[in-house]
């Protein structure tokens, strides 16, 4: 590479660091045009063209470069996530695994790894390798260092077991369902949660305390970050806690939410169609309340109610084009609100986001709206969840194929509704 390529690259890199991908996409091109192929220059722009969601684009780089440098493990590992996000999981695999054969302790690899086995049911194993999370760039940030030695299983009659949040508020809410049988060893649990899931969460049994994120930490003998239960208790497909509902609403916001919404008129339908615009896969994950609304049709029998605390400045001007739309956002102060509010309704229609998660957690309907390549936890074409019995999810067939999967949506809601 010539001094003129190495500036342009180095350019690309901070442009990419500062988050503006398509500047660096454009001096790599500029690289690749003038110097010709680069392993390490066309590994560089298959990432950052993964990043802006061009996936055929980074096939074709990615490709190039294994090939220039077969000893690149890092190429290889983002060939795979490139094959994910099309939809060829068999060919992803195998350039997985060819990553981790060249540099075992690659942590990304090892993570995509597990996913993969969890995507598949192959849960034993796939929580192992979920461990290798914390060694990732992406998932440093959850990692704790506590002095306290970490619970792996034993009984803890008489100690305190911290159990600590990790990654989204989602995650949370799921993982919760573990707390009381931490407790059933013996152990005094004190859980740390996001904000705005204190008041849903005290109630939960064998709970001995509940601190928020950012708050001091009480004394504790031994510590668990959530998504390492699953591996502690050696949950298989099987074993699956799923004694639903693990969650219950205080009955003071209950009421206070029935008489905000009056008397009821006709079948209620809680929608929340887009989740934290920062979290990694929101592209992937989020519908545009202009595209998400062709399920929400004015009609006598129906009525809708937006579930999320928060509606982007994008999709303002689609809901104030729905005037018989209800926009609670402004209202829900905490998560015992919108748990409230969940059970108001007949049925919720969702996302990928925390209020799935949440209606799932307290035994409502869900119709849980999935991207192709979807989370590890909805597994593979399914169409329930052995995580969340109430929860019925709808597929997209190919990337970005959200319009299918919105008419499956109001085929069932006017079969089910009339």
């Amino acid at each position: 590479m010539n001094e003129y390529a190495a500036v342009l690259v180095q350019a690309a890199l901070e442009e990419q660091a500062a988050g503006r991908v398509e500047p660096a996409i454009a001096l790599l091109k500029l690289v690749v045009g003038a110097s010709g192929a680069d392993g390490y220059v066309l590994y560089a722009l298959g990432r950052f063209q993964y990043d802006a969601r061009c996936f055929a684009a980074a096939e074709a780089a990615l490709s190039v470069s294994v090939r220039i440098d077969p000893g690149h493990a890092a190429a290889f590992n983002d060939l795979g996530a490139v094959l994910f996000a099309l939809n060829r999981d068999a060919e992803a695999l195998v350039y997985i695994r060819r990553a981790l054969e060249l540099q075992p302790d690659l942590a990304e690899s090892a993570e995509s790894d597990s996913m993969w086995a969890l995507r598949y049911g192959q849960f034993r194993e796939g929580w192992k390798r979920y461990e290798a999370r914390y060694r990732t760039l992406e998932s440093a940030k959850f990692r704790r260092d506590f002095a306290e030695p970490r619970w792996t299983g034993e009984p803890a009659q008489g100690r305190t077991v911290l159990l600590h949040a990790e990654q989204g508020i989602g995650d949370t809410i799921q993982f919760l369902r573990y707390a009381p049988l931490v407790a059933a060893r013996g152990a005094r649990v004190v859980l740390e949660v996001h904000r705005g899931l204190r008041a849903l969460t005290g109630a939960l049994p064998g709970v001995a305390a509940v601190v928020e994120l950012g708050d001091p930490l009480p004394p504790f003998d031994l510590q668990c970050p959530m998504l390492s239960l699953p591996m502690v208790f050696d949950t298989d497909l099987d074993s699956i806690p799923a004694t639903i509902p693990y969650l219950s609403v205080p009955p003071e916001r209950i009421y206070r939410w029935r008489t905000r919404l009056g008397p009821r008129r006709a079948k209620r339908i809680g929608i929340a169609w887009s989740g934290n615009p920062l979290h990694r896969e929101d592209a992937r994950r989020s519908i545009a309340l202009a595209r998400f609304a062709r399920v929400l049709a004015p009609h006598p029998d129906r009525e809708f109610h937006v579930l999320q605390a928060d509606v982007r400045e994008s999709d303002r001007a689609a809901l104030a084009g729905l005037p018989h739309v209800r926009d609670h956002s402004g209202m829900l102060r905490d998560f015992a609100d919108t748990a409230a509010l969940v059970s108001l309704m007949d049925l919720v229609i969702s996302v990928d986001t925390s209020v799935a998660h949440l209606a799932g957690a307290l035994g409502w309907p869900v119709w849980l709206l999935l991207a192709a390549v979807a989370d590890w936890r909805w597994l593979l074409e399914r169409d329930d969840s052995p995580w969340y019995p109430t929860v019925w999810l709808f597929r997209q067939t190919e990337a970005g194929g959200w319009d299918p999967v919105l008419d499956a949506v109001l085929r069932q809601m006017q079969e089910m509704l009339g």
